[in-house]
């Protein structure tokens, strides 16, 4: 609920003749303001009262001492008609036997006078007999705009201090405040205040920061464990297509797209092999998204008491409710909730499933749940439908370039330059190895060559393999298995992964290496049934039918090649025009660079011809050359994303679109990043 919705709620009660009303909330003195400009909205009175200063203003200036709660409760009658009373902290007072009865005998005043007793505290508790005449009302913490204003404030702070001005995007804006989210106004303040006023520059380090604050909010808690925020997507080998779903979700979470009515992400299951990113994906997820990370550990909501379980979990849930936004992570589900499912089933943990799955059903406080699976077989059939999670995703074991930058990530955790390692050798080596089995043959390396002069050398790592046997090996079966069960039934962390493994097996097979400038011998060799043999077409079509004659037969990649040699390039929208007339060439697909998906090179295409194109870039049939977009005419409007002018350095921040043509010529100064292109599906 919103601050402006919980106004709107206490000003129709007041309205509507509600005389007792009690208000928990922690933010005394922001809500004191807030009711005071309600009372005069609806051109009421009001009177505050304390213990500490009884009742401000008196009725009458010559009234006595109203620090006693029964003299105050007497002087109301006094006060004139249309009058709020806010009183603070009363609740000690309600064991009271008298003052509960003043309490009764004063309604009828209260009613007839449009007066209205307003009990505010963080935990009040009506008595059983005001229960018919009171109504509770949990008023909610700040939200954004609230939060906004603090923001502002302990910038403006700060500049003033340092007199210097710091600079703040508006995604910084967004994700400093959502960080923040679930935390008192001053509480907000002092936690900005300590992650600005001495900040120059604000990266990851100030959101972790700022996120850290939550944690004294669960540290009461013998069931949840708050997380540091130490990983992010850049620890992560590969997932592309975990990380690209992951960003688009983070947006969903912004004020923008609430105020769209685009509903907040529930969360995602990641199923996959044992070893392969599944936990540090999940704390990748949280920092991605700038929410504090809580560790649910399922087994410790288990009590012997009869329904003790079921009030743990309530508990937890409303724990999660009060910090939100944030990441509820729930590591090997299936361990958690064994025994929900199966021919022994326990009806406790059947009961906790319930109930758990319909909070996530009906959660709309932006608690992202985030959990993991090794095995499915032991996981309740109504946890996977979708409406709970958001997604599925199968993490499988990483693939050949994935193996390389895990490599790439662990040496340099290390203090080593992977420069000074041959390890696409590594990646070619340890087919079949998790990302955990490659971080251990580092770790392996590291410790059997301490105090050695020569340190890590590569016959060290080649060693450390040589003795690890992987999981792939013991437990094939068992990860065949789940690949198949999860293939139909899950999305891919790895986007188009038997087409990159037949490219990876392509490569590898002709010898050509990662950076090598492109060689036009290479365009001569073939490997399998879809390398093409050019020279061989010039012999049997004719330049003006070929493209033509080639498409009729069905040989897709052949004709989009013919077409783009004997034209010297082409654009994509050239083919997709030339094509309409003997196949479908527009769709649902988009192409993108798999370097960096954000890099789109078009869209709207058929799935046929987004194939061919696919392959012939991968197979280095043909080569992508950055181009003006004025080359595109008028078709630049069917594109509604930004103009990308040239490659940046680092990775493009959102999807962008660069001209680019096809063409058979290789380029002079080779970008590797030009190398492969990946598939993608657009969303209806």
């Amino acid at each position: 609920m919103l601050t402006s919705e919980a106004v709107d709620l206490l000003r129709a009660r007041i309205v509507s003749g509600f005389s007792v009303l009690f208000l928990e909330t922690w933010e005394e003195e922001r809500w004191e303001s807030e009711l005071a400009e309600l009372a005069l909205e609806i051109e009421k009175g009001i009177a505050t009262w304390s213990v500490t200063t009884g009742m401000l203003p008196p009725a009458r200036a010559d009234d006595g001492d109203t620090a006693s709660p029964l003299a105050m409760l007497e002087q109301i009658e006094t006060y004139s008609r249309d009058t709020l009373f806010l009183i603070k902290d009363f609740q000690p007072y309600l064991n009271d036997p008298k003052v509960v009865r003043k309490l009764r005998d004063l309604i009828p005043n209260l009613k007839e006078n449009n007066k209205s007793l307003l009990f505010m505290g963080p935990n009040p508790q009506i008595p059983v007999s005001l229960v018919k005449d009171a109504i509770a009302v949990e008023l909610p913490l700040p939200g954004i705009p609230e939060i906004r204003k603090e923001l502002t404030a302990v910038l403006d702070e700060r500049n003033s201090r340092n007199g210097s001005t710091l600079s703040v995007t508006d995604d910084q804006e967004e994700r400093m405040i959502k960080a923040v989210m679930g935390l008192t106004t001053r509480e907000a303040h002092r936690a900005l205040a300590r992650g600005l006023l001495d900040c120059n520059e604000i990266g990851n380090e100030t959101f972790k920061l700022l996120v850290s604050e939550k944690k004294s909010m669960v540290s009461g808690s013998d069931m949840l464990e708050f997380q540091e925020l130490a990983e992010g997507k850049g620890d992560i080998g590969g997932l592309q297509g975990l990380k690209d779903w992951t960003e688009r979700r983070s947006q969903a979470f912004s004020e923008k797209a609430r105020k769209q009515g685009i509903p907040a992400p529930k969360g995602v299951l990641l199923l996959g092999v044992q070893g392969c990113g599944k936990s540090l994906s999940s704390r990748a997820i949280a920092m991605m998204l700038s929410f504090p990370l809580v560790r649910l550990d399922v087994s410790t909501l288990l009590s012997a008491d009869s329904g003790a379980s079921e009030k743990n979990l309530r508990d937890v849930l409303n724990l999660m409710e009060m910090i939100a936004p944030a990441v509820l992570w729930l590591d090997e589900i299936e361990k958690g909730f064994a025994g929900s499912t199966g021919d022994t089933t326990d009806s406790v943990m059947v009961r906790l499933v319930g109930r758990f799955l319909t909070w996530m059903q009906e959660n709309t406080a932006g608690v992202f749940v985030v959990a993991t699976a090794n095995s499915v077989t032991a996981l309740p059939p109504e946890m996977l439908r979708r409406g709970r999670f958001d997604e599925l995703f199968f993490i499988d074991l990483p693939n050949y370039h994935e193996r390389i930058e895990i490599f790439e990530i662990h040496l340099k955790k290390r203090n080593f330059n992977p420069d000074d390692y041959e390890v696409r050798t590594l990646s070619e080596q340890t087919e079949g190895f998790s990302g955990a089995e490659i971080e251990q043959i580092v770790l392996t390396a590291m410790v059997e060559t301490f105090g050695s002069e020569a340190g890590m050398t590569q016959k060290d790592l080649d060693r450390a393999r040589e003795e690890t046997v992987p999981l792939s090996v013991t437990m094939e079966e068992k990860i065949f298995a789940l690949r198949e069960w999860c293939r139909p039934r899950c999305r891919p962390a790895t986007p188009d992964s038997r087409v990159m493994q037949m490219l990876e097996q392509e490569q590898r097979e002709k010898g050509v290496e990662e950076g090598k400038p492109f060689d036009e011998t290479d365009k001569e060799e073939t490997s399998d049934d879809d390398d093409l043999d050019l020279s061989a077409m010039d012999e049997l079509y004719s330049d003006d039918e070929r493209w033509v004659t080639l498409l009729q037969e069905g040989d897709v990649m052949g004709a989009v090649a013919d077409f783009v040699q004997s034209n010297e390039d082409a654009t994509i929208p050239e083919l997709q025009e030339a094509f309409a007339k003997h196949m479908e060439t527009s769709g649902d697909q988009g192409i993108a660079l798999r370097a960096d998906p954000n890099v789109v090179l078009w869209l709207g295409l058929g799935g046929e011809l987004a194939s061919a194109i696919s392959k012939l870039i991968g197979g280095q049939k043909l080569f992508l050359h950055e181009s003006d977009a004025h080359r595109f005419g008028p078709k630049i409007g069917e594109i509604k994303i930004p103009i990308l002018e040239s490659m940046p350095d680092d990775k493009a921040p959102r999807p962008m679109w660069l001209p680019a043509v096809l063409s058979d010529a290789a380029p002079e100064k080779p970008d590797q990043r030009f190398a492969r292109v990946a598939r993608m599906k657009l969303s209806k």
